[in-house]
């Protein structure tokens, strides 16, 4: 798979490659740039009622127009830090050692990796792969997303970890993982969604989806 694959290089280890490390900073800094409008009009946006506030009290254009710019720098360095934070937050590699036969798991952040955990404490690994196809007669995929979940067995979720950019195929990584994890009694799931994509003359949302599921 060209977006998400296993990892063997290193004979100790076995690394599921969500996504390819360029560090946190590259990759803020790859997705903020398309996010910097939406920013700044959600900044606007939410100081409305400032604005409805300092024009009841007669506040000068002048003014209300400078709360408005405030109001949207303010939307951008707020959306700049989810970024950020984000970007130190998001896995970018689910770790198994040893190699033979795990029995821990690591989350790996960029550069930095997490504590080790004993794979007796984890109850399900599943992949949550959603596609919208094209309403056309070709139906090819338009979107998607891949998530991938882990379940504790203490009932508590590990964070869903998104992988970027999203693949058409996830059956190669959900097989390598049972092959990997056989060994343990954790159970890996991978659950397939599909939507048709409304035609653009339609008001109203059309098209069904399939699920599947092995593991």
């Amino acid at each position: 798979m060209d977006s998400v694959r296993m990892d063997r290089s290193d004979p100790d280890v076995v690394d599921v490659v969500l996504r390819e490390a360029g560090g946190p900073l590259a990759y803020a800094a790859e997705r903020w740039p398309g996010e910097v409008i939406g920013s700044l009009a959600a900044g606007v946006l939410y100081g409305t009622p400032l604005y409805v506030v300092m024009a009841v009290l007669g506040q000068g254009p002048g003014r209300i127009w400078a709360a408005v710019g405030i109001a949207a720098v303010v939307g951008l360095l707020v959306n700049t830090f989810a970024i950020l934070y984000g970007a130190y937050r998001n896995v970018t590699r689910l770790r198994f050692s040893p190699a033979a036969a795990p029995d821990t798991m690591t989350l790996v952040r960029g550069s930095r990796t997490g504590r080790p955990r004993p794979l007796a404490d984890v109850r399900q690994i599943w992949i949550d792969h959603r596609v919208v196809e094209s309403y056309k007669s070709d139906r090819k995929p338009v979107s998607g997303k891949i998530v991938l979940h882990v379940l504790l067995r203490n009932g508590r979720p590990v964070r869903a970890m998104p992988v970027f950019p999203w693949t058409t195929d996830t059956t190669p990584l959900h097989r390598q993982l049972e092959r990997t994890l056989a060994p343990t009694a954790v159970q890996v799931d991978l659950v397939v969604e599909r939507r048709v994509q409304s035609p653009p003359w339609m008001a109203v949302g059309h098209g069904g989806s399939t699920g599947g599921g092995g593991g």
